[in-house]
Protein backbone atom coordinates (compact mmCIF):
# COMPACT_ATOMS: atom_id res chain seq x y z
CA UNK A 1 0.00 0.00 0.00
CA UNK A 2 1.39 3.70 -0.99
CA UNK A 3 -1.19 5.60 0.61
CA UNK A 4 -4.08 5.58 3.36
CA UNK A 5 -6.66 7.72 4.75
CA UNK A 6 -8.88 7.62 7.25
CA UNK A 7 -12.83 8.41 7.78
CA UNK A 8 -16.48 7.98 6.13
CA UNK A 9 -18.80 10.49 6.97
CA UNK A 10 -22.82 10.73 4.65
CA UNK A 11 -23.10 14.53 3.84
CA UNK A 12 -26.30 16.25 3.45
CA UNK A 13 -25.36 19.14 1.67
CA UNK A 14 -27.37 22.76 2.29
CA UNK A 15 -26.14 25.69 -0.06
CA UNK A 16 -27.00 29.42 0.58
CA UNK A 17 -29.28 29.51 -2.64
CA UNK A 18 -31.25 26.67 -1.24
CA UNK A 19 -30.02 24.30 -3.51
CA UNK A 20 -29.40 20.71 -1.42
CA UNK A 21 -28.13 16.94 -1.97
CA UNK A 22 -28.46 14.57 0.45
CA UNK A 23 -26.32 11.01 1.46
CA UNK A 24 -23.15 12.14 -0.60
CA UNK A 25 -20.19 10.11 0.44
CA UNK A 26 -17.61 12.53 2.35
CA UNK A 27 -16.11 12.93 5.57
CA UNK A 28 -13.06 13.69 4.21
CA UNK A 29 -11.00 10.01 3.54
CA UNK A 30 -12.73 9.55 0.44
CA UNK A 31 -12.24 12.84 -1.14
CA UNK A 32 -8.63 12.44 -0.02
CA UNK A 33 -8.44 9.08 -1.19
CA UNK A 34 -9.46 11.16 -4.53
CA UNK A 35 -6.63 12.51 -4.48
CA UNK A 36 -4.45 10.35 -3.63
CA UNK A 37 -5.63 7.96 -6.55
CA UNK A 38 -5.39 10.35 -9.41
CA UNK A 39 -1.36 9.79 -9.04
CA UNK A 40 -1.04 6.36 -6.97
CA UNK A 41 -1.56 3.14 -8.97
CA UNK A 42 -4.98 0.96 -8.76
CA UNK A 43 -5.03 -0.92 -5.23
CA UNK A 44 -2.54 1.15 -3.89
CA UNK A 45 -4.72 3.44 -1.99
CA UNK A 46 -6.28 2.16 1.37
CA UNK A 47 -9.40 3.64 3.06
CA UNK A 48 -9.73 3.13 6.64
CA UNK A 49 -12.85 3.86 8.53
CA UNK A 50 -15.63 2.54 10.67
CA UNK A 51 -19.26 2.37 9.29
CA UNK A 52 -22.50 1.24 9.58
CA UNK A 53 -24.51 -1.99 8.01
CA UNK A 54 -26.33 0.82 6.18
CA UNK A 55 -23.38 2.13 4.42
CA UNK A 56 -25.37 2.89 0.82
CA UNK A 57 -24.07 -0.02 -2.37
CA UNK A 58 -23.07 3.08 -4.18
CA UNK A 59 -20.32 3.75 -1.45
CA UNK A 60 -19.22 0.72 -2.09
CA UNK A 61 -18.82 0.92 -5.19
CA UNK A 62 -16.93 4.31 -5.46
CA UNK A 63 -14.37 2.79 -3.59
CA UNK A 64 -14.66 -0.14 -6.76
CA UNK A 65 -14.28 1.79 -9.05
CA UNK A 66 -12.31 4.35 -7.98
CA UNK A 67 -9.56 1.36 -7.42
CA UNK A 68 -9.26 2.02 -3.74
CA UNK A 69 -8.57 -0.22 -1.77
CA UNK A 70 -11.37 -0.75 1.45
CA UNK A 71 -9.79 -3.64 3.49
CA UNK A 72 -9.54 -0.75 6.56
CA UNK A 73 -13.49 0.00 6.00
CA UNK A 74 -15.04 -1.56 9.12
CA UNK A 75 -18.59 -2.65 9.89
CA UNK A 76 -19.52 -2.00 12.96
CA UNK A 77 -22.74 -2.40 14.97
CA UNK A 78 -23.26 1.44 14.79
CA UNK A 79 -25.06 3.35 12.08
CA UNK A 80 -22.71 5.27 9.40
CA UNK A 81 -21.88 8.77 10.38
CA UNK A 82 -24.26 11.12 8.74
CA UNK A 83 -23.70 15.14 8.99
CA UNK A 84 -25.25 18.33 7.34
CA UNK A 85 -22.80 20.81 5.55
CA UNK A 86 -24.17 24.42 4.91
CA UNK A 87 -22.38 26.45 3.17
CA UNK A 88 -23.39 30.15 3.55
CA UNK A 89 -23.39 32.56 0.62
CA UNK A 90 -19.17 33.36 1.25
CA UNK A 91 -18.59 29.32 1.14
CA UNK A 92 -17.65 28.66 4.77
CA UNK A 93 -18.90 25.62 5.82
CA UNK A 94 -20.78 24.55 9.25
CA UNK A 95 -21.26 21.04 9.99
CA UNK A 96 -24.08 19.58 12.23
CA UNK A 97 -24.05 15.78 13.48
CA UNK A 98 -27.43 14.19 11.99
CA UNK A 99 -26.50 11.34 14.59
CA UNK A 100 -26.33 10.84 18.31
CA UNK A 101 -23.28 11.66 20.42
CA UNK A 102 -22.23 8.20 20.72
CA UNK A 103 -22.23 7.05 17.69
CA UNK A 104 -19.92 10.14 16.84
CA UNK A 105 -17.53 9.08 19.45
CA UNK A 106 -18.02 5.46 18.75
CA UNK A 107 -17.60 6.06 14.60
CA UNK A 108 -14.60 8.53 14.77
CA UNK A 109 -12.63 6.51 17.01
CA UNK A 110 -8.72 5.81 15.44
CA UNK A 111 -6.45 3.00 16.54
CA UNK A 112 -3.51 1.78 14.59
CA UNK A 113 -5.20 -1.34 15.84
CA UNK A 114 -8.00 -1.23 12.94
CA UNK A 115 -5.05 -0.86 10.34
CA UNK A 116 -4.54 -3.55 7.95
CA UNK A 117 -1.59 -5.31 7.99
CA UNK A 118 -1.35 -5.18 4.18
CA UNK A 119 -1.28 -1.37 4.66
CA UNK A 120 1.27 -0.92 7.74
CA UNK A 121 4.15 -0.45 5.11
CA UNK A 122 2.48 2.72 3.21
CA UNK A 123 4.28 5.78 2.00
CA UNK A 124 2.13 8.00 3.14
CA UNK A 125 -0.53 8.80 5.86
CA UNK A 126 -3.08 11.79 5.63
CA UNK A 127 -5.39 12.55 8.91
CA UNK A 128 -7.54 15.19 9.70
CA UNK A 129 -7.28 16.75 13.32
CA UNK A 130 -9.20 18.86 15.46
CA UNK A 131 -6.22 21.91 16.26
CA UNK A 132 -7.66 21.63 20.45
CA UNK A 133 -7.75 17.90 20.25
CA UNK A 134 -5.48 16.80 17.62
CA UNK A 135 -4.66 13.04 18.92
CA UNK A 136 -0.95 13.27 19.27
CA UNK A 137 -0.65 9.87 20.36
CA UNK A 138 -1.99 8.46 17.07
CA UNK A 139 0.04 10.84 15.15
CA UNK A 140 3.13 9.26 16.37
CA UNK A 141 2.02 5.56 16.18
CA UNK A 142 1.53 6.63 12.42
CA UNK A 143 4.86 7.86 12.21
CA UNK A 144 6.58 4.88 13.87
CA UNK A 145 5.13 3.26 11.04
CA UNK A 146 7.03 4.56 9.07
CA UNK A 147 6.30 7.03 5.80
CA UNK A 148 5.33 10.29 5.68
CA UNK A 149 2.30 11.96 7.74
CA UNK A 150 0.25 14.84 6.60
CA UNK A 151 -2.67 16.59 8.84
CA UNK A 152 -5.05 19.13 7.77
CA UNK A 153 -7.54 20.67 10.35
CA UNK A 154 -10.70 20.20 10.18
CA UNK A 155 -12.12 23.09 11.70
CA UNK A 156 -10.79 27.03 13.28
CA UNK A 157 -9.10 26.54 16.95
CA UNK A 158 -11.81 28.08 19.23
CA UNK A 159 -8.79 30.18 20.49
CA UNK A 160 -5.23 31.03 19.33
CA UNK A 161 -3.29 28.12 20.92
CA UNK A 162 -0.46 28.54 23.39
CA UNK A 163 3.10 27.92 21.70
CA UNK A 164 3.91 24.36 23.47
CA UNK A 165 0.53 23.53 21.95
CA UNK A 166 0.92 24.64 18.50
CA UNK A 167 4.51 23.67 18.18
CA UNK A 168 3.02 19.93 18.87
CA UNK A 169 0.49 20.24 16.91
CA UNK A 170 2.65 21.72 13.63
CA UNK A 171 5.65 19.48 14.19
CA UNK A 172 3.73 16.04 14.95
CA UNK A 173 3.12 15.68 10.45
CA UNK A 174 5.74 16.06 7.81
CA UNK A 175 3.17 18.22 6.05
CA UNK A 176 0.99 20.60 8.16
CA UNK A 177 -2.16 21.87 5.57
CA UNK A 178 -5.10 23.90 7.18
CA UNK A 179 -6.93 26.74 4.83
CA UNK A 180 -6.20 30.27 5.22
CA UNK A 181 -8.86 31.01 7.81
CA UNK A 182 -7.68 27.95 10.11
CA UNK A 183 -4.10 29.29 10.24
CA UNK A 184 -5.35 32.70 11.42
CA UNK A 185 -7.71 30.92 13.91
CA UNK A 186 -3.77 29.27 15.35
CA UNK A 187 -1.94 32.60 14.37
CA UNK A 188 -3.26 35.26 14.16
CA UNK A 189 -4.83 37.42 11.05
CA UNK A 190 -1.96 38.32 8.65
CA UNK A 191 -1.16 38.23 4.82
CA UNK A 192 -0.28 34.61 3.41
CA UNK A 193 3.43 34.41 3.53
CA UNK A 194 3.57 35.74 7.61
CA UNK A 195 0.54 33.00 8.08
CA UNK A 196 3.01 30.09 6.45
CA UNK A 197 6.35 31.96 8.61
CA UNK A 198 4.93 31.73 11.60
CA UNK A 199 3.59 28.22 10.91
CA UNK A 200 7.20 27.67 10.09
CA UNK A 201 8.59 29.19 12.88
CA UNK A 202 6.13 26.99 15.13
CA UNK A 203 8.20 23.70 14.41
CA UNK A 204 6.07 22.83 10.86
CA UNK A 205 8.26 21.02 8.14
CA UNK A 206 5.90 22.03 5.42
CA UNK A 207 3.19 24.38 5.26
CA UNK A 208 0.39 23.83 2.14
CA UNK A 209 -1.77 26.73 2.85
CA UNK A 210 -5.21 26.77 1.36
CA UNK A 211 -6.56 29.33 -0.01
CA UNK A 212 -9.77 28.75 -2.07
CA UNK A 213 -10.05 30.32 -5.57
CA UNK A 214 -6.81 31.94 -4.70
CA UNK A 215 -4.84 28.58 -4.54
CA UNK A 216 -2.24 27.50 -2.38
CA UNK A 217 1.22 28.57 -0.93
CA UNK A 218 3.20 25.81 -0.27
CA UNK A 219 6.57 26.69 1.96
CA UNK A 220 9.53 23.92 2.85
CA UNK A 221 10.98 24.65 6.20
CA UNK A 222 14.73 23.60 5.70
CA UNK A 223 15.19 26.14 2.67
CA UNK A 224 12.58 28.40 2.85
CA UNK A 225 11.60 27.89 -0.70
CA UNK A 226 8.09 28.46 -1.42
CA UNK A 227 5.39 28.17 -4.03
CA UNK A 228 1.98 29.88 -5.33
CA UNK A 229 0.28 27.85 -7.55
CA UNK A 230 -3.10 29.14 -8.72
CA UNK A 231 -6.43 27.49 -8.25
CA UNK A 232 -7.50 25.80 -11.71
CA UNK A 233 -10.40 27.85 -13.48
CA UNK A 234 -13.52 25.63 -13.06
CA UNK A 235 -17.41 26.40 -13.09
CA UNK A 236 -17.25 26.07 -8.97
CA UNK A 237 -20.55 23.73 -7.57
CA UNK A 238 -19.97 22.48 -3.87
CA UNK A 239 -16.72 23.52 -2.87
CA UNK A 240 -17.27 20.75 0.42
CA UNK A 241 -13.83 18.14 0.15
CA UNK A 242 -11.91 20.06 -2.33
CA UNK A 243 -9.29 20.58 0.27
CA UNK A 244 -9.17 16.78 1.54
CA UNK A 245 -8.39 16.20 -2.35
CA UNK A 246 -5.96 18.92 -2.77
CA UNK A 247 -4.35 17.54 1.03
CA UNK A 248 -4.56 14.00 -1.02
CA UNK A 249 -2.70 14.55 -4.16
CA UNK A 250 -0.18 16.78 -2.57
CA UNK A 251 1.35 13.34 0.02
CA UNK A 252 1.52 11.69 -3.09
CA UNK A 253 3.70 14.46 -4.87
CA UNK A 254 5.52 15.28 -2.24
CA UNK A 255 6.12 11.89 -1.35
CA UNK A 256 7.41 10.84 -4.81
CA UNK A 257 9.38 13.99 -6.07
CA UNK A 258 10.30 15.76 -2.77
CA UNK A 259 8.99 18.66 -5.00
CA UNK A 260 6.91 21.67 -3.39
CA UNK A 261 6.23 22.44 -6.67
CA UNK A 262 4.84 19.22 -8.25
CA UNK A 263 3.35 18.60 -4.93
CA UNK A 264 1.27 21.83 -4.93
CA UNK A 265 -0.07 21.07 -8.46
CA UNK A 266 -1.10 17.97 -7.82
CA UNK A 267 -3.10 19.26 -5.24
CA UNK A 268 -4.61 21.79 -7.25
CA UNK A 269 -5.26 19.62 -10.33
CA UNK A 270 -7.31 17.44 -7.95
CA UNK A 271 -9.32 20.13 -5.78
CA UNK A 272 -9.91 21.12 -9.28
CA UNK A 273 -12.40 17.35 -9.81
CA UNK A 274 -14.27 18.06 -6.66
CA UNK A 275 -15.50 21.64 -6.57
CA UNK A 276 -17.25 20.42 -9.99
CA UNK A 277 -19.80 18.58 -8.79
CA UNK A 278 -21.15 17.25 -5.38
CA UNK A 279 -20.56 14.96 -3.91
CA UNK A 280 -16.75 13.00 -4.75
CA UNK A 281 -16.28 11.89 -8.06
CA UNK A 282 -14.44 8.08 -9.07
CA UNK A 283 -11.02 8.50 -10.32
CA UNK A 284 -11.31 6.41 -13.44
CA UNK A 285 -9.17 6.58 -15.95
CA UNK A 286 -10.81 9.43 -17.92
CA UNK A 287 -10.57 11.85 -14.47
CA UNK A 288 -6.40 10.57 -13.79
CA UNK A 289 -5.40 11.49 -17.85
CA UNK A 290 -7.43 14.97 -17.59
CA UNK A 291 -5.65 15.65 -13.50
CA UNK A 292 -2.43 15.57 -15.75
CA UNK A 293 -3.49 17.70 -18.25
CA UNK A 294 -4.88 19.80 -15.91
CA UNK A 295 -1.76 20.47 -13.67
CA UNK A 296 0.18 20.62 -17.12
CA UNK A 297 -2.09 23.67 -17.51
CA UNK A 298 -1.25 25.19 -14.31
CA UNK A 299 2.96 24.19 -14.26
CA UNK A 300 3.89 27.75 -16.14
CA UNK A 301 1.82 29.33 -13.90
CA UNK A 302 3.07 28.58 -10.93
CA UNK A 303 5.70 31.19 -8.86
CA UNK A 304 8.76 30.32 -6.95
CA UNK A 305 9.74 32.54 -4.27
CA UNK A 306 12.20 32.49 -1.63
CA UNK A 307 10.86 34.00 1.95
Amino acid sequence: MDFVTFGIILDDIVRADGFSASGLLGGGGPQTAFGMRLWATQWEVGLVARVGADLPAQAWEWLQASEIDAQGVQATAWPTLRAAQRLDAAGRRSQTWLVPDDVVQAQLKRSVADIPAGYRSARGWHVGVHPEAPDLDFLAALRGLGGRVSVETFRLAERRLAPEALMALVSAADVFSPNRLSAQSLVGPGEPESLALRLIEAGAKVVALRMGALGSLVVEARSLQAVRVPALAVEVVDAVGAGNAYCGAFLTGWTDTGDIVEAGLRGAAAASFVVEQFGTPEATAQVRRAARERLEQLRPLAATLRL
